[in-house]
């Protein structure tokens, strides 16, 4: 089945970046074909097309090309138009970005795409999200948060500067029993017995419950599954079976991408070279491999609706 996934780019990569790998959303598409071919078998075949939408310029989906009607079935072999373009949007991906979800005074495109998440999410109910660090705050913030309309009922969640400081490098995440199990095959292929999923992680803010105490096991808004937690950041993405998945970490950095932007972070922000080192020392680590294929492998299941409902 053909899936046509909208882009967001809400940022664009530091240069060293940008002239290898090109912009996020160029990232993306390729991870997410990688993953789309890897999950195809004899049974079905997964394929998407991507639609790239530059955000800070102001441009987003026209509501007019998103999927209104619920898809027959999840995989199968039917025919599909010849235009992919043809194809209405299945699904919205929200990209990393150094912006602070919260600074609406700083950047003022945030505001417009608060506002069209809202719109898409309640108007559209057949059309999935996707955010992955910057854009899973801004998704917390548009449908949970205090302001939000509509928002389910149970705690709230908000998006603040974390108090532990930045979580930087490779890092395994301790993922939900009940996230895990939501995704068919995916226990079996991370490591070890307690289902670590490790990602490069660059990050400085958090989302949290509005009220209450910030623990993995804290209670969440009402259909929400905490996707995982590590030492610095107890919500490490958040899942609505269906509709939405979101991610702190990105699967779509590696250790160059990663290191590259830390260091630009490092110059723009006045990061010493002491501190700087270390974080390189983290994203770079001790040769590990990270977890970025599953990661997005399960993204690709999100999408083509692979998942178990919970």
């Amino acid at each position: 089945m053909f899936f046509h996934i909208a882009i967001l780019d809400t940022d664009v990569p530091v240069p060293a970046v940008y002239s290898a790998r090109g912009l996020y959303s160029s990232q993306f598409r390729y991870l997410l074909q990688s993953a789309a071919a890897r999950l195809s078998d004899a049974g079905h075949t997964v394929s998407i097309h991507t639609s790239a939408f530059d955000v800070v310029g102001g441009s987003l989906p026209p509501l007019a090309s998103l999927r209104t009607a619920k898809r027959e079935g999840a995989c199968n072999n039917g025919s599909e138009s010849q235009n992919p373009l043809a194809q209405p949007i299945d699904g919205i991906l929200i990209t990393g970005a150094a912006a602070g979800a919260y600074e609406t005074a700083i950047y003022p495109w945030i505001k417009p795409l608060e506002s069209y998440i809202q719109t898409v999410y309640h108007q559209y109910p057949h059309v999935k999200w996707f955010g992955s660090c910057f854009g899973h705050q801004i998704i917390a913030q548009a449908l949970l948060s205090t302001s939000a309309p509509h928002s389910p009922p149970g705690p709230t969640m908000k998006v603040e500067i974390s108090p532990n400081g930045h979580e930087m490098g490779l890092v395994s995440i301790a993922l939900s029993p009940t996230f895990t199990s939501s995704f068919p095959g995916l226990g079996v292929k991370l490591p070890g017995s307690q289902k670590q999923m490790r990602l490069q992680m660059i990050h400085g803010d958090w989302v949290i419950p509005g009220t209450g105490a910030a623990i993995p096991d804290a209670e969440l808004p009402a259909g929400w599954v905490n996707v995982g937690s590590t030492e610095k950041c107890p919500i490490q993405g958040l899942y609505y079976p269906g509709r939405t998945l979101t991610y702190q970490g990105h699967f779509e950095f590696d250790v160059f991408v990663n290191r590259e932007t830390c260091l630009a972070f490092g110059r723009r922000l006045g990061w010493s070279e002491e501190v700087t080192g270390r974080y390189v020392g983290l994203i770079e680590g001790e040769g590990e491999d990270d977890d970025a294929k599953v990661a997005a492998e399960v993204v690709m299941m999100f999408f083509a609706g692979l998942d178990v409902e919970v």
